[in-house]
């Protein structure tokens, strides 16, 4: 899931930060995220998801 925000977050915007100020997200937050030091709060990752025009389907199996 990193790759695929990581890829969306540059086909729609210049920078990771650009995208974090459109979202009201923090840049360490994301930038953490991305490099696989932190996991999402499932409420970041519904702004991560709506900033992205993604819906968010979480599901336990």
């Amino acid at each position: 899931m990193r790759q695929q925000v990581k890829d969306l977050i540059s086909q729609r915007y210049r920078t990771v930060e650009e995208f974090c100020w459109a979202n009201d997200l923090s840049k360490a937050t994301v930038s953490n995220f991305l490099a696989g030091r932190k996991d999402f709060q499932v409420s970041t990752l519904q702004k991560v998801a709506n900033g992205l025009k993604k819906k968010l389907h979480i599901s336990l199996r």
